[in-house]
């Protein structure tokens, strides 16, 4: 409670003594392509390609192409110069500098001159434009995709798997283009979003404050690092000129269970409760607007938790039932403010408050209840974002980020956690108070001289100070009898410090050589505190429109990204050490003393990791509607951190768990995607994967992560967790009479590898070789129904609709008893049937 207190007065503070800290909402741009048709006439042209440029935009340049009237429309655009550039065979080019101005639409109508002698010019209108100015693959679902898709968190994270190439591992984490989930970044308006100790995402949008999420797999452009995967990029939504209030979920799902006597169903409590509220508008016209977005969040998960027989029910309920649920309850929070300084300045403002509790974490069939951990998380983010037109043609952004980041791992309380073939028990064996607070200051210039160049240059200082505790409890490794096999102690002061200081310094040019061929060239340095080197990352992309008819771009690139350094890296060598002690067939007799393993890192301190991707791909326009994509990517990872126990054979006292850079990885795609487009806003996507992903298994974070593993084996090289060979995709936002909306998505794909152990959790054969699971197939739809209401004057917007997942209740197992010890050796456990949802909105 006082969190949330605190939050308000934050709030409050910023509505009445801070006003002059935002930026402005966006324009929009609608433009008319015309040429002097027979007679004097006016011919309105289809199928132009128009080309946009301005210092304002990320990228400097954007496409589309003009519909059967001769129109095309930007929304979303921020105020500022542009310069377009129309072009369409048999006509002669046309460049046109215009203004944009906030909250209205700006029109503009060019016309083209007949270039001499021309051949026959066909043109098909209606569809999408092939997209002719940027190298890097790009895959962007929009604010409407986000509000119809089916999404079971409700979460901009769950969209991320409709873009091929991204998978949702087993452990639920997102891993993009076969790098782990840690190693991707996540922007959230160009601010790093990312826990700065382990890597994965750190920040929970309300998914209403999300104007759109845009993923690229193969960022060609220099702004871009710190990743080994993919950049996530989110765009929150400012307000607009006139008041708006949305109200979303507001009903509480209710639990029922059936008695186990009469068979009659008794209502069991609240399953979960997420409501949404967003209002928006203006607070001073013309100059400033803000935004609210809150997202509360309770969920309980039921899971299939077998019991252990030898242990009374781990936690009873208040009617009697064992507790078999995963608990989330989360507050999320997102604020915008968006001031016009003036015609050449704008400021906006964003503060992020985002705590979550979650009980029972990773709850599965072999781990009940009192056996997993605990997770609480408090931290909010605060960025200053100022934008400034220097010149028509030259603008300087700056943006200041303050961010705090608090965690908390804990077990349920101090028994030994206890590995069995069968099931696990005792107390998790790890906890975590991590303290971390960053801040972090951006200048980028973009800098356009002429319409074939806009040059970008920047500079990036972050500094991130970590402490807190880090203690490990005793672990015992049972054999089916019940007897003890290996005992793991840990010694050693469990306090942790680190700080860090980052570097970064980029430029890039988007040369547009011709209309049919563009470059993206860009140079980055990075340095940073805890392997203190100097890295250099060339980069290099292109485009190449190879047709008058601009249906065909063919599309690559090559570039080096030099990984994230994650701060607890940075302090392996202080967390405790590991005593093992073996034992005998009975349990009870050492097979040699205690050894006691010594955290060293292999180089005296890490490196950072590296990869280098490169891909090729090409996009046809087959019809006005159609687009295929054909295209093969490829990553390969070097100097990745892994961890390896290594034993003394001089001393048997004595042992290494060594942190090194020997690690690598490889991933390998093939992709062909269709996209039809029909109607203003109705796409289906249907896309075919081909890959393998493969690597060194020790992977720091598998084993001091969030959620540490503390059973140690030699690193092999094998298939990553991750691995889905064959995966079909499909999905798509249709539209239907009586404003029905329907949104199916289905996702297929061969099931994840594992490898068998024996009794004594060592493996049998090569990992992740022993099998696979079951092939994953599940769709999910929602469907919803659009009405207006009208009450005492004023019109309201309501959606109802229903969320199906797992339609066809395939069997989709999360967990397989994979010890030959086990009676139950081989069989799947886990899987979530059909799940429904009601959905609830109001919109005015």
């Amino acid at each position: 409670m006082r969190l949330v207190a605190s939050y308000y007065v934050v709030l409050l503070t910023l509505v009445f003594v801070m006003p002059a800290w935002a930026g402005q909402s966006p324009g929009k741009l609608k433009g008319t392509v015309t040429s002097i048709g027979p007679g004097g006439g006016t011919l309105f042209l289809a199928g132009a390609g128009v080309i946009i440029r301005s210092p304002v935009l990320s990228s400097g340049m954007m496409a589309s192409v003009t519909n059967e009237q001769g129109e095309f429309l930007v929304s979303d655009f921020a105020a500022g110069e542009y310069t377009i550039t129309v072009e369409l065979q048999g006509f002669k080019p046309a460049v046109k500098a215009i203004t944009v101005k906030p909250d209205v639409t700006t029109e503009v109508t060019i016309q083209l001159e007949i270039a001499g002698i021309t051949g026959e010019v066909t043109v098909e209108a209606g569809g999408q434009a092939i997209e002719r100015v940027e190298s890097s693959q790009q895959i962007e679902i929009n604010q409407r995709q986000l509000t119809y898709a089916p999404l079971v968190s409700e979460k901009f994270q769950d969209t991320l798997p409709l873009v091929p190439g991204v998978v949702r591992g087993p452990d639920g984490l997102i891993n993009i283009k076969g790098a782990r989930s840690n190693l991707s970044a996540l922007l959230v308006n160009s601010t790093n979003a990312t826990d700065p100790v382990s890597g994965e995402s750190g920040i929970s949008l309300p998914i209403d404050a999300v104007q759109s999420v845009e993923v690229l797999s193969s960022p060609y452009l220099a702004e871009y690092g710190k990743l080994a995967g993919g950049v996530t990029s989110v765009e929150t939504k400012a307000g607009g000129d006139r008041w708006r209030y949305s109200f979303n979920n507001f009903l509480p799902r209710l639990r029922h269970r059936q008695d186990p006597f009469t068979g009659n169903k008794a209502l069991a409590g609240i399953e979960s409760f997420t409501p949404r509220l967003r209002f928006s508008g203006p607070l001073v016209k013309d100059r400033l607007v803000f935004a609210q977005t809150f997202q509360y969040r309770f969920v309980r998960t039921r899971v299939d938790v077998l019991p252990d027989p030898q242990e009374p029910p781990a936690i009873v309920g208040r009617r009697g039932e064992v507790e078999r649920d995963t608990k989330l309850e989360s507050f999320d929070s997102f604020t915008e403010f968006n001031y016009r300084i003036n015609t050449k300045n704008d400021l906006t403002t964003t503060l992020s408050i985002f705590p979550q509790n979650n009980q029972f974490v990773n709850l599965n069939a072999f781990n009940p209840p009192l056996v997993t951990p605990n997770f609480r998380q408090r931290g909010f983010q605060l960025a200053f974002n100022e934008r400034a037109f220097i010149t028509s043609n030259v603008v300087l952004n700056s943006l200041i980020s303050i961010r705090q980041f608090d965690v908390e791992i804990f077990p349920h309380g101090p028994r030994p956690m206890t590995f069995t073939p069968e099931v696990n028990t005792g107390n998790f064996f790890n906890r975590q108070d991590r303290n971390t607070d960053r801040i972090e200051v951006l200048e980028t210039l973009g800098y356009q001289p002429s319409i074939r160049h806009f040059f970008k240059f920047g500079v990036n200082v972050a500094h991130t100070q970590f402490d807190g505790l880090h203690q490990s409890f005793p672990v015992r490794l049972e054999q089916a009898s019940r007897t003890l096999s290996q005992l793991i102690e840990f010694v050693g002061d469990s306090l942790i410090t680190r700080n860090n200081l980052e570097t970064t310094l980029f430029a890039q040019d988007k040369w547009m050589v011709n209309r049919n061929v563009t470059f993206d060239l860009g140079l980055r340095y990075d340095r940073e505190g805890i392997a203190d080197e100097n890295l250099f990352a060339p980069r290099l992309g292109f485009v190449v429109v190879p047709s008058d008819d601009n249906r065909t771009a063919i599309r690559g690139g090559i570039g080096l990204f030099w990984g994230k350094m994650q701060l607890n890296v940075g302090i392996f060598d202080q967390l405790q050490q590991r005593i093992v002690t073996t034992y005998g067939p009975d349990g009870r007799t050492p097979v040699g003393p205690p050894r006691r393993f010594l955290n060293v890192v292999g180089a005296g301190k890490p490196e950072t990791p590296y990869n280098v991707s490169w891909n090729v791909e090409m996009d046809r326009q087959l019809f006005s509607k159609l687009t295929l994509r054909l295209g093969y990517s490829q990553r390969d990872g070097r100097r990745e951190l892994i961890i390896n126990p290594l034993e003394d054979r001089r001393d048997p006292t004595r042992g290494i768990l060594e942190l090194s850079n020997g690690g690598r990885s490889r991933y390998k795609e093939f992709q062909i995607t269709g996209r039809y487009q029909y109607g203003e806003s109705s796409n289906f996507f249907i896309s075919y994967v081909r890959s393998a992903a493969t690597g060194d298994l020790n992977t720091f974070n598998e084993f001091f992560g969030n959620f540490e593993n503390p059973i140690l084996r030699p690193n092999e090289v094998s298939r990553m967790s991750f691995d889905a060979p064959n995966r079909l995709l499909v999905w798509g936002n249709i539209d239907l009479p009586w404003k029905i909306s329907l949104f199916p998505v289905l996702d297929v794909h061969d099931g994840f590898p594992f490898s068998h152990i024996d009794e004594n959790r060592n493996f049998i054969g090569r990992r992740n070789r022993a099998g696979r699971f079951p092939v994953f197939a599940s769709l999910d739809m929602q469907v919803q129904k659009g009405f207006k209401l009208r009450f005492r004057g004023k019109e309201y917007n309501l959606r109802a609709g229903v969320k199906l997942f797992n339609l066809t209740n395939h069997f989709n197992p999360r967990d397989v008893q994979n010890n030959i010890a086990s009676l139950s050796f081989g069989r799947f456990h886990n899987s979530v049937g059909t799940l429904v949802r009601g959905t609830f909105n109001i919109d005015f």
